[in-house]
C-alpha cells in the first residue's frame, strides 16, 4: 500500500495567466508534510553525527587575504565615487549661490516689509484700544462719583430728618423747669398698665388701680 500523501488545489477558478489556457483543469499538487513533534527520530539516523566540512589551511589563508584585498579596494572605489559626487554637487551649488542669495535677500526684504506693516497695524489698534479704555475708565469714574454724591446727599437728608424728629420729640421731654407740672399731671391722670390682652391686642381683663 502506498502511504497517504496530502494534496493541495493550486487553482480554484479561471486561470488568467498568459502561459496557461483559460480552460486548463484544476491542478492537484502533492507534497510531503512536516513530521510532527511527537514522532521520534528515524532509526536510520539514530546514531548519525554530521562531520564538519574539511578546510584546507592554505586555501583558507588565501581566501582570507583575497577577501581583505577585496574589501579594501571596494572601500577605496566607493570613497572615490563619493568624493566625485560631493565635488560635483558643490560645483552645482556654487553656480546657484548668487541666485540663491538674491532670492534670499528678496524674501528677507518681503518679510521685513510685512513685519513693518504688521507692527504699524498693531500700533494703530493698540492706540484705538487704549483710547477706548481711557474713555471707559473716565465714564466709570464719573458714574462712581455721581453715585457717591447721591449716597452722601441721601445720608445728609436722613441725618437732617433724624435731627428734626429729635427736636420735635425734645418738646415733650421732662426738664427741671416742668418737672413739677409733669408730676401733677401724672397724679391727676393715673395710668393702669396691669391688664391682659388677646391675640388681636384687645384688653380682655384689667386689674383695678390700687392708688
Amino acid at each position: 500500500m502506498f502511504p497517504q500523501v496530502p494534496g493541495v488545489l493550486c487553482r480554484l477558478g479561471q486561470v488568467k495567466s498568459p502561459g496557461i489556457p483559460a480552460a486548463a483543469p484544476v491542478v492537484l499538487q502533492f507534497f510531503r508534510g512536516r513530521k510532527p513533534r511527537h514522532v521520534p527520530r528515524a532509526p536510520s539516523k539514530a546514531n548519525y553525527v554530521r562531520k564538519p566540512t574539511p578546510i584546507d589551511p592554505d586555501e583558507h589563508v588565501f581566501l582570507k587575504t583575497a577577501y581583505n584585498h577585496y574589501r579594501t579596494q571596494f572601500r577605496a572605489v566607493r570613497s572615490l565615487f563619493q568624493e566625485e559626487y560631493l565635488a560635483r554637487k558643490r560645483q552645482e551649488e556654487g553656480a546657484d549661490t548668487a541666485k540663491r542669495e538674491k532670492e534670499e535677500d528678496e524674501e528677507h526684504f518681503k518679510l521685513m516689509e510685512f513685519n513693518r506693516r504688521e507692527n504699524e497695524r498693531m500700533h494703530q489698534e493698540r492706540l484705538v484700544r487704549e483710547q477706548r479704555q481711557a474713555l471707559e475708565r473716565e465714564q466709570a469714574d464719573l458714574e462712581m462719583s455721581i453715585q457717591n454724591e447721591q449716597r452722601e446727599q441721601e445720608m445728609v437728608e436722613r441725618m437732617d430728618e433724624l435731627v428734626r424728629q429729635e427736636k420735635e420729640a425734645s418738646k415733650h421731654f421732662i426738664t427741671l423747669d416742668n418737672v413739677e407740672e409733669a408730676i401733677e399731671s401724672a397724679l391727676a391722670d393715673p395710668k393702669n398698665y396691669n391688664f391682659a390682652v388677646d391675640r388681636e391686642g384687645k384688653i380682655v381683663q384689667k386689674t383695678p388701680f390700687a392708688g
